[in-house]
Parts: structure tokens; sequence; C-alpha cells
């Protein structure tokens, strides 16, 4: 393909929202959980348009979720959760309302995911604050910081609310294991 140039770089600024949704969603459950992290790190542009239309797309995308085996580890470093890891670690929105509330999603979905939350929710969806500033600082545009603050910001004028600690997601939504 003589003479044929082109820059990835700047066909991902050129996409819709939602061929960034497919585009996250494909990376999320093709690729471990440190490249998606970098990824969105990366490249802010392929999330800071998002309303919370979008990000509930993506999350509904993301269904159905990889089984999940509490005897087996191999999902430690899955992408499969970052779109949750996303919002709730980093961004710092209670993504789990949507989840644990919508009728989109069966019974059996929601249990599976709490199942996975019980487990590894605490390594998976919760991330040490000061570790993220020191990576987003050593290896980031700072502008990053100011792009995660106004996206929860956004989020949260269209109606989410702050992320809620781990204890109070199991007592909240605990009925899911008596299905």
């Amino acid at each position: 393909m003589k003479g044929f140039q082109f820059n990835f770089g700047n066909e991902l600024y050129n996409l819709s929202n939602d061929n960034k949704i497919d585009l996250l969603a494909h990376c999320f459950k093709n690729y471990d959980k440190g490249f998606n992290v970098s990824l969105m790190l990366c490249c802010p542009h392929l999330w800071k348009d998002f309303d919370l239309k979008n990000w509930t797309t993506l999350i509904t995308k993301m269904f159905p979720r990889e089984k999940f085996d509490k005897h087996s580890f191999k999902d430690i470093n899955s992408g499969s959760y970052c779109d949750i890891l996303f919002l709730n670690g980093i961004i710092g929105v209670n993504p789990f309302e949507y989840l644990f509330t919508n009728p989109q999603f069966t019974i059996e979905e929601k249990r599976l995911f709490f199942e996975f939350f019980k487990h590894r929710a605490e390594y998976s969806f919760y991330i040490n604050e000061r570790e993220l500033i020191e990576d987003i600082v050593n290896f980031y545009d700072l502008e990053v910081f100011q792009i995660i603050v106004m996206m929860k910001e956004k989020l949260i004028s269209e109606g989410l609310i702050p992320a809620v600690k781990y204890d109070e997601i199991i007592k909240q939504y605990s009925f899911l294991e008596d299905f």
C-alpha cells in the first residue's frame, strides 16, 4: 500500500462516542487491566466527552462478563471490569447503583457481579489515591487530573453519587446473595 499513511493517534480523535465505546469495550474484553488503565490515562480524549448515557452504554456492552470463579485468580489482571474500575476507582463515582438496580440486567448477572465484587472489589475497583497521583505525575500528562475532576463533576451533576466504600456496597446489595 505504497503512499498510504495512517495516523492512528489522529484517527482516535475523530471517532464518534459510539465508536469510542465500541473500542473501549473491545479493549476491556481483550486486554489486561494494566493496558486498559494506561490506555484510559494516556488517551483521555477517548472518554472525556462522555456523558452518563455513554458510560452506562459502555457498562451494558461489557455484559455478559467473564464467568467468575472465586477459587481461581486468573481474573485479577483481567480487563473485563475496567469500566467499573475507572468509574469507581479513578473518576470516583458510584456505578454500582446502576448495575444492581437496572432491570436490563438479569438477577443472575447481578448476582454474579456481586459475587465478583464481594471477593475481588477491594483491589479491583478501589485504587490507592496516592499511588494514582504518583502514577499520573510520573507517567502521564498532568492534564488528565483536570479531565478526571471535570468528568466526576459532570457525572455527579447527571445523577451519579461519589464512590462509596466497599463495606457500604456489600451491606446495601447483600440481598443478591439470596438469589
